[in-house]
């Protein structure tokens, strides 16, 4: 996936200005910490709503702004936003909620867990997760959707 990104945004004591433009493959984003690499991915996600903008996703000029849905990215927080109240399966399941075939959902739901090394750990919640399991099912839940890109 080629991706523009020219984004600005003021957050009142701090002004975010990302300018860059990949063609596909691995893209780093590297900075100080407080440098605006999260509200940049943020941004590209569609979490957040630039003030000024040109991506392939959203221009603000063109009033294009697609949902976080309809972009096709897979969003990683920092945070892994797992839902205490879910188990490991229901937590990788919501990656899968617009899949119909109860098949191909479960297909999906086995390939993230053994891809990721989950296995056993099916019926925990996030609070009996290892901080690295946490990251790998907060992943998993990412990669069953299919994303046509991942920002980490």
């Amino acid at each position: 996936m080629s991706l523009l990104v020219d984004i600005e945004k003021d957050y009142g004591g701090f002004h975010l200005c990302s300018r860059f433009e990949t063609n596909g493959g691995i893209t780093g984003l590297l900075g100080a910490s407080g440098c605006g690499k999260s509200q940049t991915l943020r941004c590209i996600a569609g979490v957040q709503t630039p003030d000024q903008s040109r991506m392939t996703l959203y221009d603000s000029e063109r009033h294009i702004n697609l949902t976080p849905q309809q972009r096709g990215v897979g969003y990683l927080f920092q945070s892994y936003a797992l839902f205490p109240n879910m188990t490991v399966r229901a937590n990788i399941l919501t990656g899968l909620r617009r899949e119909k075939d109860a098949a191909q959902k479960q297909a999906a739901f086995e390939h993230a867990i053994h891809l990721l090394k989950l296995e056993g750990l099916e019926d925990r919640r996030p609070a009996q997760l290892s901080g690295g399991q946490a990251q790998r099912v907060a992943l998993a839940r990412m990669l069953v959707s299919r994303p046509k890109a991942l920002l980490l």
